[in-house]
């Protein structure tokens, strides 16, 4: 390994601990874990939760630290980037199980890719887990500029520390989501680690089919249409509790991996496009029409009366 690539590596690897250590301050200082949309991760004790994204943020850190030090990083992720994140994800799964319950747990990879909120995650796993690596590598990374070239020209490190912060909730809220599927019928687990209001089995039942309602709406319209307005909605980590910001993010690309009730979504967008600015034309068209009319025809029909009244 050259001198020029071992800086390299060293100032990448300075650089994500830089901004993992920022995060862990954020977590360990926050005070509150709300936001107006339903999280997974709301389900959880304060103490909890704070456990989990501690527990994401170490696991995270360290899998970027491993493929960093490999000899051909960007390519590494390239070629087994699912993999590596779905190996993360059961880590970080099986760690949060150990140490919160007690319950050590193998799941193997096409188990975890059975459930709905992992299928949405690598549907954006390029976006998501990808692009902040590679923007890491070289902040002007091509597959970064892609995607957010003009808004974003250069990978700053605040915009690296955003993309990063959402990466770490997504995957924390996934935990509890499949947490949440398969040991919901277990009492001892939910006295462990949910809210007091969610030991009634009602409000816990009301959660869960709101969550699923609401990753259903997002699979099949809020991400086609985000796709469609070329934006990206990312979680952001603060002091005071968790926050949303919608970002420019181009990908067209991806389009062609729509079908079926997204395609449609995407369909019905174009289609009232389409009605509403034929809507205006029509609008416009009549309203010159009445004026015309108010002008020409009725304005000389008024002027023949009021010029008959004042010759009489």
């Amino acid at each position: 390994m050259s001198n020029n690539t071992k800086d390299k590596k060293l100032y990448v690897d300075e650089l994500t601990a830089n901004i993992f250590t920022r995060i862990s301050y954020k977590i360990h200082s926050s005070k509150k874990y709300e936001h107006k949309v339903l999280l997974p991760i709301h389900l959880l004790k304060d103490g909890v939760q704070k456990d989990l994204l501690h527990l994401v943020s170490h696991n995270l850190e360290k899998t970027y630290h491993d493929l960093i030090m490999q000899g051909s990083p960007s390519s590494e992720m390239q070629k087994s980037g699912d993999t590596v994140f779905l190996e993360l994800l059961e880590k970080t799964y099986q760690d949060f199980l150990i140490k919160q319950y007690g319950c050590h747990l193998t799941v193997n990879s096409e188990k975890l890719k059975s459930f709905l909120y992992v299928k949405e995650l690598l549907k954006d796993i390029e976006i998501l887990f990808k692009v902040p690596f590679y923007a890491l590598q070289n902040p002007k990374s091509s597959k970064f500029v892609a995607i957010y070239y003009p808004i974003y020209n250069v990978a700053s490190e605040m915009f690296l520390e955003i993309l990063i912060d959402n990466l770490i909730i997504e995957l924390a809220n996934c935990i509890v989501y499949i947490s949440l599927i398969n040991f919901s019928f277990l009492d001892s687990f939910r006295q462990t680690l949910y809210r007091s209001k969610y030991l009634s089995l009602r409000n816990f039942e009301k959660f869960k089919n709101n969550l699923i309602w609401q990753l259903r709406i997002k699979s099949y319209i809020i991400r086609p249409t985000s796709f469609y307005n070329s934006c990206y909605e990312v979680f952001l980590l603060k002091t005071t509790g968790i926050y949303s910001k919608t970002i420019y993010a181009n990908r067209s690309a991806f389009f062609s991996s729509l079908n079926n009730f997204p395609l449609l979504t995407i369909t019905l967008i174009e289609l009232k496009d389409f009605v509403v600015c034929r809507f205006e034309d029509f609008v416009l068209v009549l309203g010159r029409g009445i004026r015309f009319t108010l002008t020409s025809g009725v304005g000389q029909f008024i002027g023949f009366i009021l010029r008959g009244i004042v010759k009489g």
